[in-house]
C-alpha cells in the first residue's frame, strides 16, 4: 500500500530571504495562534513535518523542475536544444535571461527557502518541547528530519546557484536559513554554507543513530522499507525510505564531502555499501525492471536510500511530455546505452502517444509500491563516490567498486590499472545513465568543470552557465551579489 501523506499549513510563509518590501514577512497574531494550536500536540508536529516531505513534490521542486524537469534541461538529457519551439529550448541553450528561465529559477528559489522556512518554524517549536511531550523517540526522529531537509534544500541551493567548490569556495554565495525570522539572513561564503550543511547533518546522524527504524531486521525485508507499517497504525517509524532516515542523511553526507572533493566522502559512502551488504538495500534485478508496464519497478525502489512518495509525478511528467513543445525526448539514447545488456534500458519507453519517442519510464503510472516515487539519494551514487574517492588511497579497491556497480546492472568490463582520468570518465558515463530524470547530472558536470554530454556531442560550459542567476528580487532588495560574475 502506499502512504497517505496529508499536508498541512504551518504558517502563511512567502520567502525566507526578500522580495522587496520592508514587511515582506507578515506574520500575523491569527497564524500566531493557529501555530502555537498546531504545534500543541505531537500529533500537530508529526502533521507539519509531513508537509514538509509533500511541499518538496511542488512542480517547482523535486515533482518536476529541480528533478526531471529544469535540472535535467540543464544536463542536456533531451532533444530540447533542437527545437526552437520547445518550452525549454532557451534554457537548453543556456539563456537564463529567457521569461520561462527565470520562472523556473524563480520558483525554485522562492519554494525551497520557504520549505526551509517551515523547517525552522518546526524546529523553534520543538526546542519548546522536551523529548517526554512525545512518545518512544519521536523527539529525536522529528529533529534529525527536519535538520537533514534544511541541510538537504540548502545544499541543492547552493549547488545551483553558486560557482563550484573548485571555482570559488570563498565567494559569495547563498543564504543559510537556519532561524525563523523577519531580519534578511545574510548571504555567506560558500565554506560557510558547507559548513553550516555539515553541521546540521552531523547533528541529524547523532539524533537518528541507533533509533531510526532502519537498523531493525524488518527493515532488511523490503516489505517495511516502502509498503508495510511496522505496526497495525502507520507512524513516524515506518516507511523509512519516504523519510531522512539515518542512511540518506550518511548518503548525503557522503554526497557533500565529495562535492568538496574530500577524503572523507568515502567513510560516509563506504558505510551505506556496508549497510547494503548486511541486507539494507538490495540492487534491482533485471526481472524486476524488465516486467510488464503495469508492474515495472521503475525506480528500482529497493536500492533507494529516500525518495519523495509522490503519486503525482506521473502527471506531471506526462502531461509535459504529450506535447512536443514540452515533451522530454531522451537524447541518443544508444549512446547513453551502449552495452546490449545494460537492465536500465527497461526503464525507456519507446514512443508515447502518436510521437515515436524515447522517454524515461521512471515516472510511469504504475499502481503499485513500484511507482509514484521521486528518487532523491540513491544506492548506486554511494559506489560512484567511493570509486572516486577512494582511488588514491587504494587504486584495486576503487575500481572494484565501480565494477560491481556496473556487473549489477549487466555491464561486463575489465577496468584492472585504469588511470584516475579513465575512471573518471567511466564514472561521469555511469552517473549519466543512472541519474536520468533526477537532477543529479548536471551538478556532477559542475562540480569537476565538465562538458555537458548530449549524446551525438557535448557543450563546454563557462562559470556564468553553470551558475543559475539569483531571482532580480535578491539583488534589489536584498543586497546580494553575484560572485560567479565577477
Amino acid at each position: 500500500m502506499k502512504i497517505k501523506i496529508v499536508s498541512k499549513v504551518i504558517l502563511a510563509v512567502t520567502l525566507l530571504t526578500s522580495v522587496g518590501c520592508n514587511d515582506w514577512l507578515d506574520v500575523t497574531p491569527q497564524a500566531q495562534i493557529n501555530a502555537d494550536k498546531l504545534f500543541s500536540t505531537p500529533a500537530g508536529f508529526e502533521s507539519s513535518l509531513y508537509g514538509i516531505y509533500t511541499s518538496m513534490t511542488r512542480s517547482s521542486m523535486y515533482g518536476q523542475q529541480m528533478t526531471f524537469g529544469f535540472m535535467d534541461v540543464l544536463a542536456q538529457y533531451y532533444k530540447v536544444y533542437s527545437s526552437s519551439n520547445h518550452h525549454f529550448y532557451e534554457a537548453a541553450q543556456y539563456n537564463y535571461e529567457n521569461g520561462k528561465s527565470k520562472d523556473a529559477i524563480r520558483g525554485i528559489w522562492l519554494d525551497s527557502y520557504n520549505t526551509i522556512a517551515n523547517c525552522n518554524i518546526l524546529l523553534e517549536y520543538l526546542d519548546k518541547k522536551t523529548p517526554e511531550f512525545f512518545e518512544k523517540n519521536y523527539y529525536s526522529i522529528i529533529k534529525g528530519e527536519a535538520l537533514a531537509i534544511r541541510a538537504y534544500l540548502h545544499f541543492d541551493m547552493l549547488r545551483a546557484f553558486a560557482p563550484s567548490w573548485k571555482d570559488n569556495q570563498t565567494g559569495m554565495s547563498v543564504p543559510y536559513a537556519d532561524s525563523f525570522t523577519k531580519k534578511i539572513h545574510k548571504q555567506l561564503s560558500t565554506e560557510e554554507v558547507v559548513k553550516r550543511v555539515l553541521a546540521d547533518l552531523d547533528m541529524a546522524r547523532g539524533l537518528l543513530k541507533d533509533i531510526d527504524p532502519v537498523f531493525l531486521n524488518q527493515f532488511k525485508e523490503m516489505m517495511y522499507h516502502y509498503g508495510q507499517p511496522f505496526g497495525n497504525v502507520p507512524n513516524l517509524l515506518d516507511f523509512r525510505a519516504y523519510r531522512m532516515n539515518y542512511f540518506a542523511v550518511t548518503g548525503l553526507m557522503a554526497r557533500v564531502y565529495n562535492y568538496m572533493g574530500d577524503k572523507q566522502a568515502y567513510i560516509y559512502a563506504k558505510e551505506v555499501i556496508d549497510a547494503a551488504d548486511e541486507g539494507c538495500f538490495q540492487f534491482a534485478t533485471e526481472g524486476e525492471v524488465s516486467e510488464e508496464a503495469k508492474s515495472k519497478d521503475v525506480v528500482m525502489k529497493n536500492e533507494i536510500l529516500f525518495a519523495l512518495n509522490f503519486s503525482g509525478v506521473h502527471q506531471l511528467f506526462y502531461q509535459s511530455d504529450a506535447s512536443s513543445r514540452s515533451g522530454y525526448d531522451l537524447n541518443d539514447v544508444a549512446s547513453l546505452f551502449p552495452f546490449p545488456d545494460d537492465l536500465r534500458k527497461h526503464l525507456v519507453g519507446k514512443e508515447y502517444g502518436s510521437r515515436k519517442t524515447e522517454v524515461s519510464c521512471k515516472f510511469a503510472d504504475i499502481k503499485s509500491e513500484n511507482g509514484g516515487k521521486v528518487p532523491m539519494i540513491r544506492l548506486s551514487e554511494m559506489y560512484l563516490i567511493a570509486a572516486e574517492r577512494h582511488y588514491e588511497e587504494n587504486h584495486g579497491e576503487a575500481v572494484k567498486y565501480l565494477e560491481k556497480l556496473q556487473e549489477k546492472r549487466g555491464i561486463t568490463q575489465d577496468l584492472t590499472g585504469i588511470s584516475f582520468d579513465k575512471l573518471l570518465k567511466e564514472l561521469t558515463q555511469e552517473a549519466r545513465r543512472e541519474f536520468v530524470s533526477e537532477g543529479q547530472m548536471f551538478y556532477w558536470y559542475k562540480r569537476l568543470g565538465l562538458p555537458v554530454n548530449r549524446g551525438t556531442g557535448s557543450v563546454i560550459l563557462t562559470k556564468q552557465n553553470f551558475s543559475l542567476p539569483l531571482p532580480s528580487a535578491e539583488i534589489e532588495f536584498g543586497g546580494r551579489v553575484e560572485e560567479y560574475l565577477k
